[in-house]
């Protein structure tokens, strides 16, 4: 976006709001979504994000880029999430067997069988991806799915770039230790973009 545009939406024009919007709901959710792995939960925390995104545009400074400014309030979200009593009490809905959006069930469709491993090796590494620890989790999923660098995810989770590249490095290593199982001929898992 151009500082004109910024500037619009720091002043809360109609059309630019709706711009950004449009821009940037779908990546939102989708970040939030392999954040709490749970699309209900999902959908809640966009929205609460978008409220006070709206809420800050008057303190945001156009001159600045808006993807890690938004993606900061997403991040703080997500870890007030994890950090309440909501978050305690979701996890005792789900023992009770409230697993919306978890479940991997087998394709019982009629199909090629590498569909069927393709699905699984989907959701073994989604699992793999939900049960890294926050701070690996959010590095991971700022750098790899939403393509930021690794300054912009310092800035966002508040350590350095060294910090962070230390902390990609770590969820790789334990994607890889936790996926090696689908892995039978020992040649490794490589994932571009890493480093």
């Amino acid at each position: 976006m151009t500082i004109e545009q910024r500037t619009a939406l720091r002043d809360h024009k109609p059309g630019a709001l709706e711009a950004f919007f449009e821009a940037f709901f779908d990546p939102l959710y989708q970040y939030i979504l392999r954040m709490v792995g749970r699309s209900h939960l999902a959908e809640d925390l966009t929205q609460d994000v978008f409220m006070q995104i709206h809420k800050s545009f008057d303190r945001y400074d156009p001159q600045r880029n808006l993807k890690p400014w938004v993606y900061t309030i997403a991040t703080n979200r997500v870890r007030d999430f994890w950090r309440s009593r909501r978050n305690q009490q979701s996890g005792k809905e789900e023992e009770l067997g409230d697993t919306l959006g978890r479940e991997r069930l087998p394709d019982d469709r009629p199909g090629p069988a590498h569909v069927l491993d393709s699905k699984e090796m989907g959701g073994a590494v989604d699992a793999a991806i939900e049960a890294l620890p926050e701070t690996l989790r959010t590095t991971f999923v700022l750098r790899f799915h939403e393509g930021l660098s690794f300054v912009e995810i310092a800035k966002i989770v508040g350590r350095n770039e060294v910090a962070v590249r230390k902390r990609y490095s770590r969820a790789l290593e334990e994607l890889r230790t936790s996926l090696a199982h689908l892995d039978p001929m020992g040649q490794g898992f490589r994932v571009e973009g890493a480093e």
